[in-house]
């Protein structure tokens, strides 16, 4: 058993069985398992993929203790976990599918999301992407572990890796109803960068099947305390604390830039 608690700010473990385990009066509204089959669209080896059911990674959402369900009563958001075990599809390290957030109607911008990781070393890939073209003109990927925050800006595409050894979990908050377009990945057959073994160490390769891939740049992980986003401090905590009202750039992503301004720039 790993104990979840200290680093989630919920009564969690991860058991023996590698399954996430919620303790007494932790609501989970949504359980969900994506299985191999299901990435066959997006993998470097489709053939490991393809017909696969085991699972590959599992998603809760919609999480909360019933003790804070009056402070959270008007979170226009939610807060949900997502689970990758220490596994391969294929070649590559098992990752999320993949996808946008649609666009807030209001701006006709995509929905931002914060994340933070609770256990294991996880890769986010951010990236630009025409899926028509298969071109994509910027890429970046942030190395991320216990505790530290992650801001997904607006208008780019993303995937989450875990290059192990063990098993990875990321929490996250985003807007009420927001949904993905998987569709996108689905045509460029992936994001720009595979992350593969290579001597014994995860590596980032080009995905073969996109007529442009830039540079992968790195991009660095960091505490907003203004928004009460800091590494010492559980997402949950901030969220049921009340810290969501200062979180109204997830609802409306015009907001975006003047929360981060040092992000604005990743913005397309």
């Amino acid at each position: 058993m790993v104990d979840l608690e200290a680093i989630s700010g919920l009564p969690v473990e991860l058991g023996d069985d590698g399954l996430l385990c919620f303790g007494p009066g932790v609501v989970v509204e949504e359980h969900k398992e994506r299985l191999f089959d299901a990435l066959t669209a997006v993998a470097l080896d489709p053939e490991f993929c393809r017909g696969n059911q085991d699972v590959a990674y599992y998603m809760d959402n919609g999480i909360y203790l019933e003790g804070d369900v009056e402070r959270l009563v008007d979170a226009p958001m939610r807060y949900e976990f997502t689970l990758l075990p220490p596994l391969r599809m294929g070649r590559e390290y098992v990752k999320t599918y993949g996808h946008r957030h649609h666009p807030e109607p209001r701006s006709g911008t995509d929905y931002v999301e914060v994340c933070e990781v609770l256990l294991g070393t996880a890769h986010f890939v951010l990236q630009t992407l025409d899926p028509a073209s298969r071109i994509a003109t910027k890429a970046y990927y942030i190395e991320a572990g216990p505790g530290d925050k992650i801001v997904v800006p607006p208008n780019l595409d993303h995937c989450t890796i875990n290059p192990g050894p063990g098993p990875m979990i990321f929490a996250d908050v985003i807007a009420l109803g927001v949904s993905g377009n998987y569709d996108r990945f689905a045509v460029a057959q992936g994001a720009a960068y595979f992350e593969i073994e290579d001597r014994g160490e995860p590596v980032f390769v080009p995905n073969p099947a996109y007529r442009q891939v830039p540079p992968l740049e790195r991009l660095e992980t960091r505490d907003y305390p203004e928004l009460g986003l800091t590494k010492d401090k559980p997402l949950y905590a901030a969220f049921v604390e009340g810290r969501w009202q200062d979180w109204g750039f997830l609802n409306d992503p015009r907001l975006f830039e003047e929360a981060f301004p040092g992000l604005a720039p990743l913005v397309p």
